[in-house]
């Protein structure tokens, strides 16, 4: 017998559960195979540690509690026909909803970090009322928004000394 069949009886044949045939021949193929037995030997051991498990009893009523429950009527809604149509809308009213809230407290918190003057590039809060031109407010497209390092380093690399 070789031995990956014999690696993988190996358990049954601890169980005694093979028929006599093959114990015998798993028994002569233990005597003449030291890796096998070696395996064995292992299969033994946690065996032992083990021990012996008892089997565990269930609750008397316990088969019956579980028929029970599985013949027991489900609940039904109040009304089955909205349940009905509104099972499928649960997803994407949910995702509706969190990109509202999403949203919401973006714009939120976007206008109190842009009041708090947390920005570095912004001089002074914008105000329409100025009477500035709308265009001028776009200054934050700019490739170099006023009040970036990148405007710092373009004003500081084109410093001209102004004699007096």
């Amino acid at each position: 017998m070789k031995c990956r069949i014999v690696k993988k009886r190996l358990s049954a044949y601890q169980d005694s559960e093979l028929n006599h045939q093959e114990q015998e021949e798993i028994s002569g193929h233990l005597a003449g195979c030291r890796e096998c037995r070696a395996q064995y030997a292992q299969l033994e051991q946690i065996r032992q540690t083990l021990g012996e498990w008892e089997d565990i009893r269930p609750n008397p009523w316990f088969s019956r509690q579980v028929i029970g429950k599985i013949k027991e009527p489900q609940e039904q809604a109040a009304l089955p026909v909205f349940q009905h149509i509104f099972r499928p809308l649960r997803g994407p009213a949910f995702a509706a909803l969190i990109l509202i809230i999403g949203l919401t407290a973006g714009g939120y918190f976007g206008t109190l970090v842009a009041s708090s003057g947390l920005f570095p590039f912004q001089q002074s809060p914008v105000s329409y009322a100025q009477g500035e031109p709308l265009f001028t407010t776009l200054k934050f497209f700019d490739p170099a928004p006023p009040g970036t390092f990148t405007d710092g380093y373009l004003r500081m690399a084109n410093y001209k000394e102004v004699s007096r």
